[in-house]
């Protein structure tokens, strides 16, 4: 047999096996945009605490950008008082997101749902502000390690907080979302 003669005998199982797959992705997506809740994991029904919320978290934002100074650029390595003078500042802005978060996750919200849903967002939120607090400890030892955060949900604690914050089915309230300043201190 040559090549020109050759034909290819093809796999009913893997044709079977394909069509299935195809089919049950294109269920999937039809589900997702013609079936699915609109409401996020982390999506309150009280839209009146969106509201509420915003502006605080605008000028807790506002407040803790204020702080930025970037003017003698990256360090490379920095003094024992270097890292002192920004664990000061790390914990004057931690202390402005510590207070925005009091403020916000005492708005009353209608039903036992979304305060249940509240409760996940702060719990996480504190975990970010003690990823804050631990790192200024650090800094004032002398060490200038790489902030790290605490793994919730398979990833960094932000993401969850982002996720409640600005995900795609969220609060729409992005400015509630954590800082991200410390994420990129050290040049990669």
């Amino acid at each position: 047999m040559n090549g020109s003669e050759h034909t290819r005998r093809r796999n009913p199982f893997g044709v079977v096996a394909v069509v299935i797959g195809c089919l049950l992705m294109a269920a999937m997506w039809g589900f997702y945009f013609f079936a699915a809740s609109d409401d996020g994991i982390y999506q309150l029904d009280d839209t009146s605490w969106r509201e509420a919320a915003e502006p605080i978290c605008a000028a807790a934002q506002e407040q803790r950008l204020a702080l930025v100074d970037t003017s003698g650029g990256f360090i490379e390595e920095p003094t024992l008082e270097q890292m002192a003078q920004r664990a000061d500042i790390v914990d004057r802005a931690t202390d402005i997101v510590e207070e925005m978060l009091d403020a916000i996750v005492a708005i009353p919200v209608a039903t036992d749902r979304d305060r249940a849903i509240l409760d996940v967002f702060e719990e996480n939120y504190r975990l970010v502000i003690a990823d804050r607090r631990r790192y200024t400890a650090q800094l004032r030892a002398g060490d200038a390690s790489r902030y790290t955060e605490t793994v919730a949900g398979g990833g960094p604690v932000t993401n969850v907080v982002s996720d409640f914050t600005a995900g795609v089915k969220s609060n729409n309230v992005p400015a509630c979302s954590p800082p991200r300043e410390l994420a990129n201190i050290r040049k990669p």
